[in-house]
């Protein structure tokens, strides 16, 4: 049987809110014929079958020119605000949980092969709003910032990243190492030395979740300069993309 994150219906809500406010919607991606690699959108279907979901596919988006996009949406679920407005985004490399009883995180997992994009995501709910489960109540999100990311774009900034690392490089992507290399170093924080040295690039091993992921952790900073689409989706409103 696959093990199921605790998070899933969180997910699943973040998804409904995307559907109505970004994707679709009078001032949506579709309507709005939104461009992305030459090609315009068209419309979108949402993935509702477990094992594509489990191969990276949350989202289609059909093209004008006949093409599909596959999305793999990734929320901050932990970290709304304002309880806990953050300014990074966390890409697993290592999980205890997941759908392939194994323990390879989606960035570089061989299983979550079908992903073309990220659609990674930051929520704003209600400012009395302070359960850590919230996605278990009747509570509204009130708004939602994405970056649209390129998979393979993330994965070679994450290799570069790496590529100064002599004691990681190379080895980033093996589970089983990244565990036994977080346990021989002080705290669960590691930043990286020579590469953006002091601005927000870290490894980290989140223990109070129940996957205990092991993730690269990410500025926004960074993460701006190479977003395909920068935008906030309200409930109450067109959405509004964000330029720098």
């Amino acid at each position: 049987m696959c093990r199921e994150r605790k998070d899933s219906l969180g997910e699943e809500k973040v998804n409904e809110f995307l559907r109505e406010h970004l994707y679709g919607g009078k001032y949506g991606l579709v309507k709005t014929r939104y461009s992305l690699d030459g090609s315009k959108v068209v419309q979108y279907d949402t993935v509702t079958e477990k094992i594509r979901q489990s191969a990276g596919e949350d989202m289609i988006l059909h093209m004008d020119d006949g093409s599909e996009v596959v999305i793999d949406e990734k929320s901050a679920l932990y970290y709304p605000t304002p309880r806990k407005k953050i300014n990074t985004f966390a890409f697993e490399l290592k999980t205890e949980i997941n759908a392939h009883e194994d323990n390879q995180g989606w960035l570089f997992g061989k299983n979550y092969k079908n992903t073309d994009y990220y659609l990674i995501n930051w929520i704003t709910l209600p400012d009395n709003v302070e359960d850590k489960f919230w996605w278990q109540k009747d509570i509204e999100i009130v708004s939602v910032e994405s970056m649209l990311l390129n998979k393979k774009r993330i994965q070679d900034f994450v290799r570069d990243v790496f590529s100064c690392e002599d004691d990681l490089f190379g080895k980033y992507d093996d589970p089983d190492y990244l565990e036994e290399f977080m346990n021989t170093i002080d705290g669960s924080s590691y930043s990286f030395k020579e590469f953006y040295k002091g601005k927000g690039i870290r490894l980290m091993q989140n223990l109070k979740l129940p996957e205990q992921p092991i993730n690269i952790v990410i500025d926004k900073e960074y993460l701006k300069k190479i977003a395909e689409l920068h935008i906030e989706s309200y409930f109450n409103k067109a959405p509004k993309k964000i330029i720098e």
